[in-house]
Formats: structure tokens, sequence, C-alpha cells
């Protein structure tokens, strides 16, 4: 036995069956065509280490001052009237976040940068996809 294959532990997950037959599909493609021997390893294992590197070195602190969490409160708020939702959204436009942002704090793009980056730092809002200023954020 190789000392790769002695470091490598068995993980058994269950799937959607959709992912699973993607995943079938995807995996000789990016390993190596005609490869199929430890393929579909491979992908999960490079998938992993992509989705956990950043949580991995994020330190969030566990519970957020008050003060924190009553501009989140405050924050949520004007976004659901600004959206006209009875219900806190899971994600929003940056340019809904920075609106309701200028509202509660003040319209100074200085202010709007700070409580993005304060609540962030926080495990409150993350950004999930997209360039400045389209980026979208997921309200935790």
């Amino acid at each position: 036995m190789s000392k790769k294959y002695k470091e490598k532990v068995k993980l058994t997950v269950l799937i959607d069956r959709n992912i699973y037959e993607q995943l079938i599909k995807v995996a000789p493609i990016i390993y190596g065509e005609g490869k199929y021997r430890g393929a579909i390893s491979y992908v999960v294992e490079e998938a992993l280490k992509h989705y956990l590197a950043p949580r991995l070195h994020a330190q969030i602190p566990a519970n957020p001052p008050g003060r924190i969490r009553l501009i989140y409160s405050q924050v949520i708020e004007k976004i659901k009237e600004i959206q006209h939702y009875d219900f806190k959204p899971d994600e929003i436009p940056e340019k809904i976040l920075d609106l309701a942002i200028a509202e509660v704090r003040g319209g100074d793009p200085r202010t709007i940068a700070k409580w993005k980056r304060q609540l962030q730092r926080f495990g409150l809002i993350k950004p999930i996809g997209g360039a400045y200023p389209n980026r979208i954020f997921e309200l935790l």
C-alpha cells in the first residue's frame, strides 16, 4: 500500500441524485478522460478544499456586541421595508444593502463600507458572488 493511500479516509455521505449524476459525468473530464479510478474521490476532495478554505481561516467572534446586533437588526428591518417583504430575505443585492445601511447609519461611502466590514467581521453578512458593486450578500 502506498503512503498516499494510507493518508486517505473513507467518507460515506448521502447526496442528491442529480448532484451525483453530474459528478459522475464531470469527474472523468476533470480528472482525465479514460482515467476513472479515483476520479470521483479527486473531484470531491478538490471541491471540499475550495469550500473549506475560506471558512477555516475566518475567525468570527461567537457573539457580536449588542451595538452591532442592534445596527444589524435595524438594517434588516430597512431591507424588509425597501423590498416590501414581511420576512428577512436570505440574500440581497449589494445595492439594497448599501441603501439600507445608508438609511440607518448615514450615506457617506466610508460609513457604508465600515458597516459592511463590521457586519462581515461578526459573521452577520457574507458576500456570496459577483463583483463590486453587483455582489450578492447572504444575510445570516
